[in-house]
Formats: structure tokens, sequence, C-alpha cells
């Protein structure tokens, strides 16, 4: 009996090896960086301060740009960042800017990005954005509504 109790005793404690080799002490999610470009035809812009401004929005340089989950918390913020400001003769200025997302949660299903609280979200997939997604300046106007957040496009629709 004695070789036996051995036996199993060595088996228990190699099946615990194995199974404590595969555990890990990383108890952060997985995380992944992200570029989003953000583009616009502007009514005015400045090639020098960077600014534009888009309906009655003013965008900038170092505005803030946010990036919601599904769960609707945030899951990333950055800046923005001047690519360039096109002045066309014609009067269809063109601003591009950047943000850089250094660790985005990976555990949601879709993300929405904000820009300036003031325009409206738009919606990407983690895909999209591991891959350089474009998100495009549309004029908005602001809608009171209960939360005082709610934005709709300058086409009506929410």
């Amino acid at each position: 009996m004695g070789r036996r109790l051995k036996q199993i005793a060595t088996a228990a404690s190699a099946g615990a090896l194995a199974l404590t080799s595969c555990a890990t002490n990383d108890d952060e999610p997985a995380t992944f960086a992200a570029t989003v470009t953000i583009t616009g035809e502007a009514d005015q812009a400045s090639a020098d301060s960077g600014e534009c401004t888009i309906g009655e929005a003013h965008v900038t340089p170092n505005d803030e740009v946010a990036i919601f989950g599904a769960s609707g918390r945030i899951v990333g913020n950055s800046t923005l960042e001047v690519e360039s400001i096109q002045l066309n003769p014609d009067g269809t200025d063109v601003c591009t800017y950047s943000a850089h997302f250094e660790s985005i949660g990976a555990n949601q299903r879709s993300y929405d990005i904000w820009v300036n609280n003031y325009f409206a979200p738009q919606p990407f997939t983690s895909d999209e954005l591991k891959n350089g997604a474009t998100y495009n300046l549309h004029s908005a106007i602001p809608i009171t509504g209960d939360t005082g957040t709610d934005m709709q496009d300058s086409g009506g629709t929410p």
C-alpha cells in the first residue's frame, strides 16, 4: 500500500505542476494601440494655428478625442495633432488631424469615437481601429436632451 500511495502522490504532484505552469500573474486585460485620422471639410481654416471651423464647431490641436466601448466607459483618450490644413482657392478647405492611442481595452464589441464632445460619435470595430480608422468631421448642432449630451448632425438625424 505504501508504494501505491507514493505513485498517487507523484501523479498528483505532476498534475499540479502542469496546472501551475499554465497560470499567469497577468490580470491586465489585453489592449491594442491605434492611430485615428480625423478629417473634414472646413468652413474656415487657419494653417498658422491649425484651427478649423466646421459648422458652429471649432477644432484645434490638443482638442480631446475619446473612445468609448460598448459598455459606455472610456477605453482610450488622446488629443488632436495637426497633420495638414489644406487651403484651396475654391474655398474647400480640408483639415486633417490624427489622434494616437497607446492602450485601448480590447474587450469591447464596438467602439464609439467622440471628438470635442460636440461632433456626433462614430462607431468602429477593433479591427478598424487597429488598421487606421478615419473619423469624418461633419457639421453638428447640439440638441438639448435629458442628459445634455445628445447630438444630431445638420441633416436632422440623431
